[in-house]
């Protein structure tokens, strides 16, 4: 079961940073915007904290939803993203998105007090925006 868990989460890594990569909207948010995908991740991360794996996973896009069922969504995030799982607090940096698609970055205090940067992916459902995958990034302009 583990090593089965090990390569679904390494295929849904793969195609979400695939799927990052190749549709990364380039244009700036409006501040309307933002703070609604802020509100998104920020609730998926208070949730986490609060050990509250059902209301996190609600935050997950359909797409996520469909790969994973409750119990092993929870047992991807506590395995392979701990310090979101149990971040203390987050930041957030630049954000793109082309109405249908979005791209925030995250930088995530873990437990221990380091900070790691993430780059979120968001799509438009219905409800709103939902998070399609997190991977390590750098924030934008940090490299020379």
């Amino acid at each position: 079961m583990k090593a089965l868990l090990g390569r679904i989460l390494f295929v849904a890594v793969a195609c979400g940073m695939a799927a990052a990569a190749d549709t990364r909207p380039d244009s700036p948010t409006t501040k309307d915007v933002k703070a609604e995908i802020v509100s998104v991740v920020e609730g998926q991360l208070v949730a986490f904290r609060a050990d509250d794996f059902p209301k996190a996973y609600t935050f997950a896009a359909q797409s996520i939803r469909g790969m994973f069922p409750p119990a092993q969504f929870e047992l991807m995030v506590k395995q392979s993203y701990p310090s979101i799982a149990k971040s203390k607090s987050a930041s957030f940096g630049s954000c793109f998105d082309d109405g249908k698609q979005a791209v925030i970055y995250v930088t995530v205090e873990a437990p221990d007090g380091t900070r790691k940067d993430f780059q979120y992916t968001l799509e438009k459902e219905a409800v709103g925006w939902r998070i399609t995958s997190v991977t390590s990034a750098e924030p934008p302009g940090t490299k020379v």
